[in-house]
């Protein structure tokens, strides 16, 4: 399982390392020619192929403990009944022991880490609008509006 768990840790490595190399590719080539489509499906599979290698072999890893049964040995014990009862308490006793302003620095976090992915998705956004990706997306829109659907 641990295997397993290493396997597909690296996979999302080598698919984000990928993914950014793609990107960079593709905006040194947009800066020579703007008009050129640099971002084929040969190379995104030339990219990819260590992370799509290492994702199969996760799969493979998950269908041979399958197969073999290979299993968590506590899985199937059940926890003693005095055990659950001094988690629940400790439980209880953390909760009844919290205080506002414990609430309040949580809240502030959570609006930190929201406000952080707000922006993360905002720099995104803008980096596809100056890489030039919005007017692919409407190209390729009014592609499937007009092939497909048959609108006009």
């Amino acid at each position: 399982m641990s295997v397993q768990s290493i396997i597909c840790i690296l996979a999302v490595i080598l698919l984000t390392g990928a993914a950014i190399g793609i990107y960079g590719k593709g905006k040194a080539a947009k800066a020579e020619d703007p008009t050129a489509y640099i971002y084929t499906r040969e190379s995104a599979v030339s990219a990819a192929a260590p992370g799509i290698f290492m994702l199969i072999t996760g799969f493979g890893f998950s269908i041979a403990g399958a197969v073999m049964g290979i299993r968590d040995e506590n899985d199937d014990k059940s926890v003693p009944a005095d055990v659950c009862k001094d988690a629940m308490k400790r439980a209880v006793d953390a909760h009844n022991a919290k205080k506002p302003e414990e609430a309040a620095a949580r809240k502030g976090r959570m609006y930190k880490v929201r406000l952080g992915v707000l922006i993360a998705a905002l720099i995104c956004i803008i980096a596809g609008m100056v890489n030039g990706n919005m007017k692919d997306i409407l190209i390729k829109a009014i592609n499937i509006c007009t092939e497909c659907i048959g609108l006009g």
